[in-house]
């Protein structure tokens, strides 16, 4: 693990340079890089090294999915996930977000004024989505909430 004193972190967004590591932190956390494009992610860097991730999608709709948050092992339980939200909530404050994630996170998520929603409250081409995730084998133990920011 490493202290903060040790970090040098900058938040920034990505290039196309950072696809493979992006790909690598996400592979080795089990993280979504389907539909990947590198232009809706957001990465924090030690020493220009991709220690963590987050990216939005855009719908149809103008509403946006917070998708493919990740931030490495050894870098965990030191903000950089939150500074990541808070990075891309800076910038995308001006319509709504969505989100899928286990309910054991969901205290986390209302850090930064996400709400809980019904599913039935999710825009239609979201709910496909959910839909998705809630099908796939690693959800079967997880109970998937969906949460809003508007």
């Amino acid at each position: 693990i490493m202290n903060n004193y040790d970090l040098n972190i900058a938040y920034s967004e990505a290039i196309s340079k950072d696809e493979e590591a992006i790909k690598h932190l996400l592979k080795s956390l089990k993280g979504d890089w389907a539909e990947f494009n590198i232009e809706r992610f957001y990465l924090a860097k030690n020493k220009n090294i991709v220690i963590g991730c987050i990216r939005t999608k855009i719908f149809e709709d103008g509403f946006l999915e917070l998708a493919s948050l990740a931030v490495d092992k050894n870098y965990q339980h030191q903000g950089i996930g939150s500074a990541l939200i808070k990075e891309l909530l800076s910038k995308e404050e001006h319509r709504p977000i969505f989100l899928l994630t286990s309910s054991d996170k969901e205290n986390f998520y209302k850090k930064f004024d996400f709400n809980t929603i019904e599913p039935l409250d999710l825009p239609n081409e979201f709910k496909k989505e959910y839909s998705k995730i809630i099908a796939m084998p690693f959800t079967k133990d997880l109970k998937v909430i969906a949460m809003a920011i508007k």
